[in-house]
């Protein structure tokens, strides 16, 4: 049921989506979603936690055993991939996050806590790196971190427009390059400085 609503919410949004709809979409009755999740409320928060915890296990993945910068291109890869991997469930998430500004106001606790969490796991990297010397010691992480964030979900809402997951994938390496370039310290010795480029022909 959870992937029927994700179906429909990519494509009419979190507010023109109905319990009905989504009922009859998983192969069930009209009033089940109702009698389930309690209301539409429930509906979003139940699909907003499924898609979080998938997000966070693919997360966990990708940074296992990295810290510092490695572990923030760990995540912005991880990022990326599961955008690029379903785009449906991209859009519908999105959605629910446009929709809460505004339309559904009361979801606005559940979106916050989830962009906390983005923001969070990229200034604990961040902090690791500044501690270790990759970056510079003026740098203010938890402002990268909502930079990097921002930048990300620009990228996400540009290739949900334009349809073009393979424009995504392209943009990593550049979004890699700016971060690091950007708050590099000239400084650490060059085997922390090295480029993504070097990185990948090693």
């Amino acid at each position: 049921m959870l992937r029927s609503a994700m179906e429909i919410i990519a494509e009419k949004g979190a507010t023109g989506a109905t319990l009905a709809e989504i009922g009859v979409a998983a192969g069930y009755s009209r009033g089940l979603p109702a009698e389930r999740f309690g209301s539409k409320l429930g509906l979003l928060n139940a699909l907003m936690d499924f898609m979080e915890d998938w997000f966070a296990r693919r997360v966990q993945k990708a940074v296992e055993g990295k810290s510092g910068m490695a572990a923030v291109r760990a995540r912005i890869n991880a990022h990326i991939d599961s955008a690029c991997e379903s785009q449906p469930a991209t859009a519908a998430l999105y959605s629910i996050f446009v929709d809460s500004i505004c339309a559904l106001p009361e979801l606005q606790p559940r979106t916050q806590s989830m962009s906390e969490s983005y923001h969070r796991g990229f200034r604990q990297h961040l902090e690791e790196a500044r501690r270790d010397g990759e970056l510079r010691r003026d740098v203010d992480c938890g402002k990268a971190a909502c930079v990097i964030v921002g930048v990300l979900r620009g990228l996400i809402i540009q290739s949900l427009l334009d349809g073009g997951a393979a424009h995504l994938t392209a943009s990593r390496a550049q979004l890699i390059s700016m971060v690091e370039v950007g708050l590099a310290n000239d400084a650490a010795p060059t085997r922390k400085r090295r480029t993504s480029l070097e990185r990948r022909q090693e």
